[in-house]
């Protein structure tokens, strides 16, 4: 790897600030990475011939549910999102819990090296993905100048994602990382669209005439008005109208998505609220006992990005293989559709959907725990560095660990399981933003919220911070 050390080291970077910032000035920061972001996504790219994808790519890259989850807009400088950093840092993550990297994370030096490869890493997915993506015509026909200069603006964009993200984390902003910071954004985006948008809904080969739901705004408040309207005046589709709205298999916003809404929102918060306890003492302070809280919750968000990506993936290359052998069996198309985020009231559906969820979210939560460096063995050794230990044991890494094992393992494939199958019900009763895209903002408003509580307490009584961080 010192051989790359030339190309690594000209890789854009942000410095740390000279000292740490107040928290208002990093939600400024913060603000202005969101404002950057938001701009990307209303910047057209030059060069491309199509607003919309087409062809296979229309397939197999641009799914609705990984756009929102992965901040993309097709067309835009937000083209790739964040596919590209996260991909990197799972394979990176990947590459170095089964030693195939020759990084030391505990050496500052290689630490470095090992962000800069991860940067770099992004760049070369960035570039392939969108070689790939012109190659298969979703932006139409481009000339050779064009498609340069459309790769050339996908690099330049994930480059000025990657400097946010190295921005936020560095302590200029707040959160920790920008892939958060869009992801909600991208979400927020996709519920305002349900709650305001005046366009109308279209669904392939279906006729507004066909559908009454078709004939409301797609967004619930225009449709609420437009349906009190027509119940005043008879004059179309009433409130009734907007108690359930379907077509096919696409929920549109109405009263009952809005009630499973609101009711999954208060589901996940109470749990991410739930802690399991753990007696633990300080080494130096004898008899002075604390209970460290684990997270109920352990682990959620990850496990269910795997699972909804992994099983879309799985649902296109099985349809691509279907329509070229010239058909699929029926226990097969049962569980294609399975597979995918619908609100479909059928046994079968609702059955397969939560068990493929629960299941994958639960292999994926314990993967995890494995190699994203929250299992015991890595809260063992921070609780030992902390001057903590488990009362009537040895302060010993190990045996920490081994105390804890069985515990956070639990956690981990519980955390799982949970949030699989509270995504599938969510898509099941068509909440709104999907299941996923739900739990997601959930979870991640409730850290900001945490943590800007937690910095602007100590700011306010500055002794706080000394005495938690001995």
């Amino acid at each position: 790897m010192e051989a790359l050390d030339p190309i690594l080291e000209r890789l854009l970077t942000v410095q740390r600030p000279k000292r740490p910032l107040p928290l208002s000035t990093r939600l400024m920061w913060t603000a202005l990475a969101a404002i950057v972001y938001v701009l990307m996504t209303i910047t057209p790219l030059w060069g491309i011939q199509r607003a919309t994808p087409a062809g296979a790519a229309a397939t197999i890259f641009y799914n609705p549910l990984v756009s929102t989850i992965f901040g993309s807009t097709f067309g835009t400088w937000a083209q790739l999102g964040i596919g590209p950093i996260v991909i990197a840092g799972i394979i990176m993550e990947i590459l170095q819990f089964s030693d195939l990297l020759p990084f030391d994370l505990e050496d500052k030096r290689d630490r470095l090296r090992f962000s800069a490869f991860q940067k770099l890493l992004a760049l070369i997915l960035a570039a392939g993905e969108a070689s790939a993506t012109i190659a298969m015509g979703a932006f139409g026909p481009l000339s050779p100048v064009q498609a340069v200069a459309v790769v050339v603006q996908l690099l330049i964009a994930t480059q000025i994602i990657i400097l946010l993200d190295d921005m936020i984390a560095k302590g200029w902003g707040f959160g920790g990382s920008a892939i958060n910071l869009i992801i909600l954004l991208s979400i927020t985006r996709s519920l305002f669209v349900d709650l305001f948008s005046w366009n109308m809904p279209t669904y392939p080969n279906v006729s507004p005439a066909d559908n009454p739901a078709m004939q409301l705004p797609l967004g619930f408040i225009p449709a609420l008005a437009v349906a009190v309207y027509n119940t005043i005046y008879g004059s179309g589709p009433g409130l009734l109208a907007l108690v359930f709205r379907q077509v096919g298999t696409l929920a549109l916003p109405d009263i009952v998505s809005l009630a499973a809404t609101l009711a999954l929102a208060y589901v996940v918060v109470y749990i991410e609220q739930m802690h399991v306890n753990i007696p633990a003492a300080y080494t130096q302070y004898w008899g002075f006992r604390i209970n460290i809280p684990l997270r109920f919750m352990y682990v959620s968000v990850i496990p269910i990005i795997f699972t909804a990506y992994s099983l879309i993936l799985a649902e296109q290359i099985i349809a691509g293989f279907a329509a070229l052998a010239g058909g699929i069996s029926p226990a097969l198309a049962v569980l294609l559709t399975a597979m995918m985020p619908a609100r479909i009231l059928t046994p079968d559906y609702i059955v397969m959907h939560i068990v493929l969820y629960a299941a994958l979210a639960a292999v994926f939560a314990w993967l995890w725990g494995q190699i994203g460096g929250i299992g015991p063995d890595e809260y063992a050794k921070s609780l030992v560095e902390s001057g903590l230990h488990i009362p009537g044991f040895r302060q010993s890494e190990k045996i920490v660990a081994k105390l804890l094992r069985r515990p956070i393992n639990t956690l981990i494939v519980l955390s799982g399981l949970i949030a699989g199958t509270l995504a599938a019900i969510g898509d099941i009763f068509g909440v709104w933003g999907s299941g996923i895209g739900l739990i997601l903002l959930v979870e991640i408003g409730l850290g900001y919220y945490t943590q800007i509580m937690q910095e602007g307490l100590m700011e306010v009584y500055p002794g706080l911070k000394r005495v938690l961080s001995r």
